[in-house]
């Protein structure tokens, strides 16, 4: 059963769907039998929900519902087409609604407009289903220290004239031990294990990183970092959204418990 992944479903925004069934011929137009508004895995809902419904009597009013389950019984599939994306709720709204009586019976479809709109959930996927690999960038070669910021309100974060408050958020204060401190190229906030911010830190004279060290606040407690860095603001541009891997192992995913995590150099010859 489809299901966006997280990863795709953070990129996406709000969006607007249609959905069309398979059997029949001719234009997408012909074959559509429903247009809807939603975020997340929404376009994904109405098949789970009917397949949820077993062979119980559907509502007269439950169209779609009646429409998916008669493609069901043929053993295939609805398509589900987003005809846009990375919107705000507002526009999407109102696309949906202009969409509704275009696609009725009596209606033709207007042009397809430009390569965000009517794209398969396959096409979606192959644009932003695209985890980053460590050794591909190659700031992320060095010491790299993934930190939490699952708390923060990130929408705000990333807002023009908050870079103030983004640096605060990643910079610290960072529960990491004085040895590793001093070595961290790179602080990169995470939020549920994707690329939020992106801070290369600054170096001494001698190279070594630059940050400001805390006193535990109680007895028993480690001390605390916060480092000075410059935000690298073309790269985090360009893998905002993205998870970073190392073959099959997920790194940004910080785990349980954990305020921060970090990651030695890679070694060149790997």
């Amino acid at each position: 059963m489809s299901k966006f992944s997280s990863m795709v479903t953070a990129q996406l925004n709000a969006y607007v769907y249609a959905l069309a069934d398979p059997r029949k011929d001719g234009t997408l137009k012909d074959r559509i039998f429903y247009i809807g508004k939603g975020n997340g895995n929404r376009c994904h809902n109405h098949a789970q929900v009917e397949r949820g419904l077993d062979d119980l009597p559907l509502h007269e009013a439950e169209h779609k519902l009646s429409v998916i389950r008669d493609i069901h019984s043929t053993g295939r599939e609805v398509e589900v087409h987003i005809v846009s994306h990375g919107i705000m709720d507002q526009e999407a709204h109102d696309l949906e609604a202009v969409l509704i009586p275009i696609l009725g019976d009596t209606n033709k479809v207007a042009g397809h407009g430009d390569r965000h709109l009517w794209l398969t959930t396959n096409q979606i996927d192959e644009r932003y289903e695209r985890p980053v690999q460590r050794r591909d960038v190659a700031l992320f070669c060095g010491n790299l220290l993934f930190v939490s910021l699952n708390r923060q309100d990130t929408n705000s974060l990333l807002q023009e004239g908050a870079e103030a408050d983004m640096a605060q958020a990643t910079l610290g204060d960072w529960n990491l031990s004085e040895s590793r401190s001093r070595c961290v190229d790179v602080v990169i906030g995470v939020k549920n294990g994707l690329i939020v911010s992106i801070f290369e830190t600054l170096k001494s004279a001698e190279g070594q990183t630059r940050f400001d060290r805390f006193a535990p606040a109680t007895r028993g407690a480690h001390g605390r970092s916060r480092f000075l860095a410059r935000r690298s603001c073309d790269l985090e541009t360009e893998l905002l959204s993205r998870s970073v891997y190392v073959g099959d192992k997920m790194l940004s995913k910080i785990r349980p418990g954990a305020g921060c995590q970090f990651f030695g150099a890679m070694d060149e010859h790997l």
